[in-house]
C-alpha cells in the first residue's frame, strides 16, 4: 500500500512538473503572460465537467460491464453445479419430501412451446408442498452421496465471484450442513425422534433453497441458452416418481 502510494505521489509531482515547464517554456517563447493564464484557467474550469464525465458516465459504464462478466461467470458456476452436483442433489434429498411428486407436478417442464406451465405459474416458495421425514433407513444411501459431494461444494464456497451471490451461497451452506450433519450423527438405525426432527428440518431447508436456485437457473437457460435449457429438460429431477405414486 504504502509502495503504490509513493509511486502515486511520484508521477503526480513528475506531471505539475512538466505541466509547468510547458507553460514556463510558451512564456518565454510568446511572452504572453496574460492570455497564459487566460487560457490556464479556461482549461481549469472544464476540470469538473471532466471528472463528471470520467466519475458519473465513463466509470458507471466500466461498471456495469464488469458487472455483466461477474454475473455471467457466477451463471457459469451455476451452470457446472446444476449439471455435476446439484441435479442428483435434488433428486436424492427430493425422495425425503412426502409431497413431492405433488411438488413436480406443480413445477413440471413438459416442452419449450408450453411456456405459460413453466413451473405451474408464478408462485411463492411458501407455496411450495413440502413435508420432510429423515427417514432412517434412507439416510444411509444420502450420507454416501453427500460426502462425494463435499470437495466440489467446499471449491465453490471459495469462488470469490459468488460472493455477490448471496442466495446461492447459502443455499451451498444449508446442503455442505446437511452433509455434516448426516457424518456427526450416530447409526441411522438408533436416532431418537429429535435427531429425526432436526435432520427433516435441515433436508427441508436444504432442498427449497436447491428448488429455489433450480428454477432461477432453468429460467436464465430458457432465456439465455434454449439448447442447453432442452439438454437440461432431460435430466430434470422435478420428476414424478412411479414408486412414490403407487
Amino acid at each position: 500500500m504504502l509502495i503504490k502510494l509513493r509511486d502515486n505521489l511520484f508521477l503526480t509531482i513528475i506531471l505539475i512538473v512538466a505541466s509547468a515547464a510547458v507553460y514556463g517554456v510558451q512564456f518565454i517563447i510568446f511572452q504572453r503572460g496574460d492570455e497564459t493564464l487566460f487560457y490556464l484557467l479556461q482549461d481549469l474550469a472544464f476540470v469538473p465537467v471532466q471528472v463528471l464525465v470520467v466519475t458519473l458516465v465513463i466509470n458507471r459504464f466500466l461498471s456495469l460491464s464488469e458487472k455483466r462478466k461477474k454475473i455471467k461467470k457466477v451463471n457459469v458456476i451455476i451452470s457446472t453445479f446444476f449439471s455435476e452436483t446439484g441435479t442428483t442433489l435434488l433428486y436424492e434429498i427430493g425422495k425425503f419430501n412426502q409431497e413431492n411428486n405433488a411438488l413436480c407436478e406443480m413445477l413440471k417442464i413438459t416442452d419449450l412451446k408450453k411456456e405459460k406451465s413453466l413451473f405451474g405459474g408464478k408462485r411463492t416458495q411458501n407455496a411450495y408442498p413440502y413435508d420432510f421425514y429423515a427417514d432412517p433407513a434412507k439416510l444411509g444411501d444420502l450420507a454416501l452421496v453427500m460426502e462425494g459431494y463435499k470437495a466440489p461444494l467446499l471449491s465453490m464456497l471459495e469462488n470469490s465471484n459468488l460472493l455477490e451471490h448471496d442466495s446461492f451461497t447459502d443455499m451451498l451452506w444449508a446442503v455442505f450442513h446437511v452433509a455434516d450433519e448426516l457424518k456427526i450423527r450416530g447409526p441411522f438405525g438408533e436416532l431418537d425422534p429429535s435427531d429425526i426432527a432436526h435432520l427433516s428440518n435441515d433436508l427441508r431447508r436444504a432442498y427449497e433453497a436447491l428448488v429455489a436456485e433450480w428454477i432461477q437457473y432453468i429460467l436464465y437457460l430458457k432465456t439465455e441458452y434454449p439448447f442447453l435449457y432442452v439438454a437440461a429438460l432431460r435430466k430434470n429431477p422435478m420428476q414424478v416418481r412411479e414408486e412414490e405414486a403407487a
